[in-house]
């Protein structure tokens, strides 16, 4: 207890901030973070690639619903541009499409053959996916 000031009644000594310590959530993973983000955009109409391009790229008329994966329509697997590239001893698809600007070494990149195809969709002679 303290005493007030001007000589009152003692006041019982009081925290700042007085409960539980707070919970900070567990941060999101980097990986978690990247598919949050592509799907938003895909629910945006927009294609994933276009974090990694830093313009909007939308989807293709055609495409494919990002919300039904065995749904009809263009889709990036059934793509020309789509191509498996390897390093290192492992193998990544990735957009060929504009010299290389859709192409780095990490996962933003990465181009999965389920996504809705984009603008520049070409659909390949077989449509396998690389």
């Amino acid at each position: 207890m303290t005493a007030e000031a001007g000589g009152g009644e003692p006041t019982p000594d009081l925290a700042l901030f007085e409960g539980p310590e707070p919970i900070t959530p567990p941060r999101e993973s980097a990986g978690r973070s990247l598919t949050r983000r592509q799907r938003e955009l895909l629910a945006a109409g927009q294609h994933p690639l276009s974090l990694a391009l830093g313009r909007p790229l939308r989807l293709h008329p055609e495409a494919a619903p990002h919300e039904d994966r065995q749904a009809r329509g263009r889709r990036c697997g059934t793509c020309v541009f789509r191509q498996t590239m390897s390093r290192r001893g492992h193998s990544y698809p990735k957009c060929s499409k504009g010299e290389g600007r859709r192409v780095s070494h990490g996962a933003a990149t990465d181009c999965r053959s389920w996504w809705p195809g984009c603008s520049d969709h070409e659909e390949a002679d077989n449509s396998t996916s690389n």
